[in-house]
């Protein structure tokens, strides 16, 4: 029973974060993304992919701090500890849960370092292939197809915003 459900959250996750790299800028993109983030958390949960559950957590706070322009450097540094050391101890599949973390941290100091939307769309990409192999991991399907659909997606939106800047 629990797999379909997580199959639910997972989808409802992915189509929230497919939608939030068609914004047009960095609030819009969080407050999409944090969506995603509560999804794909309790999928994660109910599938038992503990890391990405608990990389995601900290993740939810990371852009609601940066959405209420409250994140500064040190709190940046605290959540990317917060997410090797917590997520190192949860990690219940070896290399393969690093991946969460990998994910998140990069995107947690990217986030902190830019508001380039292009450069967000590329950490996206990024931070999907990472998901891939970890939502392959713990049989997260439907969560892998959209893995594979946001990538997409999201290079159709970047490809969007150099065709709309040739046309200036």
């Amino acid at each position: 029973m629990k797999l379909p459900i997580a199959m639910i959250f997972s989808g409802l996750g992915a189509f929230c974060l497919t939608y939030s790299s068609f914004t047009k800028n960095k609030q819009q993109m969080l407050i999409w993304q944090i969506s995603d983030y509560i999804f794909t958390m309790i999928a994660n949960l109910l599938l038992g992919g503990y890391t990405g559950a608990l990389t995601i957590s900290v993740s939810i706070i990371r852009n609601t701090l940066i959405i209420k322009q409250k994140n500064t450097k040190w709190i940046t540094l605290c959540l990317v500890l917060i997410q090797i050391s917590l997520g190192s101890y949860v990690n219940n599949l070896g290399v393969i849960g690093f991946l969460p973390i990998i994910s998140s941290v990069s995107y947690t100091l990217t986030t902190f370092l830019t508001s380039k939307m292009q450069i967000l769309r590329w950490l996206i990409i990024e931070n999907m292939l990472l998901w891939l192999i970890y939502d392959i991991t713990i049989k997260a399907y439907p969560a892998v197809c959209m893995d594979i659909f946001i990538s997409l997606s999201t290079l159709l939106a970047i490809y969007k915003h150099h065709i709309n800047r040739q046309k200036l």
